[in-house]
């Protein structure tokens, strides 16, 4: 049995304040999302990104396993063009911290889904087999053909295309618990 309770103060004692329980069913996962990240995306190949990460299928049925998760939104006013990497890096450890912690709750399942592609070590090594920390590394919701855009609209989060720069960055993360 999840307590949401118990479940909630872990996120607020890590200051993320801005998220929504949603059932893991209901996460969208969509072709073009893996299209985008073979095709327009940078960290394509990388240790947590795709090729190094399951079919659409199986990221589709890997979600179905679970009845519980939350949606986490993330802001940085940021210049897109100049990512903040420290910021990311320091949100990407307390995300590791609160799916710890949720484990130790007796939530065996619990499973992180990062803000971003992975960014723990700052020289990486650009595949998951020589990967220097793989007990960490985390992919994306994107990496697992996630249409995060849809999800998030779909449980009353706002998202919208960055338009202008520099501007408010919004990242998404997600925690399945069972």
């Amino acid at each position: 049995m999840v307590d949401k309770q118990k479940i909630e103060s872990i996120l607020l004692n890590q200051e993320f304040s801005e998220f929504e329980w949603i059932n893991p069913e209901t996460i969208v996962v969509a072709h073009w999302v893996r299209i985008k990240c073979i095709f327009g995306c940078s960290d394509y190949g990388l240790g947590t990104c795709p090729p190094n990460t399951p079919s659409v299928e199986d990221c589709s049925s890997f979600f179905k396993e679970y009845k519980n998760g939350v949606i986490i939104r993330l802001r940085k006013f940021a210049d897109k063009d100049k990512y903040p990497s420290d910021w990311s890096r320091n949100v990407t450890n307390k995300l590791l911290e609160t799916e710890r912690q949720i484990f130790l709750q007796g939530h065996q399942k619990t499973f992180l889904l990062n803000q971003t592609c992975c960014g723990i070590c700052k020289d990486c090594s650009g595949n998951r087999k020589d990967c220097k920390d793989k007990k960490n590394s985390r992919p994306s919701p994107e990496a697992f053909a996630v249409d995060v855009y849809q999800t998030a609209r779909n449980v009353g989060m706002e998202i919208n295309v960055v338009s202008e720069n520099p501007s408010e960055i919004n990242r998404y993360a997600f925690i399945l618990i069972d």
